[in-house]
């Protein structure tokens, strides 16, 4: 049976010697595996629509419940070319897909973490804070994931600064137009913030690989 999907493309691997196996949150089926045969060839129709940081409306057959779906057809919805033109912007959307693929159980889906993870790499192509944008969604994901940091925050003892609470629980709280412009944010550390929110996310999963990447080249500059 073919079914019509949109999709937002969290990773790619080699399945075969010319096929892509992917990583996608789809808006009907939640996080799912996907083969694209022959994606992998340098003039593949669909090489480019099954690429991460991309938003794609995907054909896919499925012959049952049970099998993996086979990609037949694609149409590019948002390539996000702001945020893949951009070494570390691209990093910065690697990272909202290591951990949006963790934090996303296979077949569950979540419309808010769709519309979150698409508008989270288009805001990432514009904004002049793209690492509070981060740390905005990732709070965000976190609470969607059930794993509310802010709630954290307020019942636990903490050795972070009043301020630097206040201004996380802003970060969660406001819209992507805001987050560039709003008076209280201008004076804090994003690195700083960040390392709080990282920190809280590998409690509960490994240290993610762009994470560490990024880490490696602050401290080689």
């Amino acid at each position: 049976m073919y079914h019509n999907i949109k999709a937002l493309i969290l990773n790619v691997s080699l399945s075969k010697e010319a096929d892509k196996l992917i990583t996608a949150f789809s808006s009907k089926w939640g996080k799912i595996y996907a083969n694209v045969p022959g994606a992998k060839k340098i003039v593949a129709k669909l090489s480019a629509a099954t690429e991460p940081i991309t938003e794609t409306e995907l054909i896919v057959y499925q012959g049952s419940p049970y099998a993996r779906p086979t990609v037949t057809g694609a149409k590019i919805l948002n390539y996000n070319s702001e945020v893949k033109q951009d070494f570390y912007r691209n990093m910065l959307a690697f990272y909202v897909c290591e951990i949006s693929d963790k934090f996303a159980p296979l077949h569950m889906p979540n419309p808010k973490k769709y519309e979150l993870i698409a508008r989270t790499w288009n805001l990432l192509g514009t904004s002049k804070t793209p690492l509070r944008v981060l740390t905005a969604f990732s709070l965000r994901l976190l609470k969607l994931s059930g794993y509310n940091m802010i709630e954290y925050l307020n019942k636990n003892y903490s050795n972070m600064k009043k301020e630097d609470i206040i201004y996380l629980k802003k970060v969660s709280n406001c819209n992507g137009g805001m987050l560039d412009t709003m008076e209280e944010f201008q004076n804090s550390d994003d690195k700083v913030m960040w390392n709080y929110v990282e920190s809280y996310i590998t409690t509960y999963i490994r240290q993610p690989s762009v994470g560490m990447f990024l880490k490696k080249l602050e401290f080689s500059n």
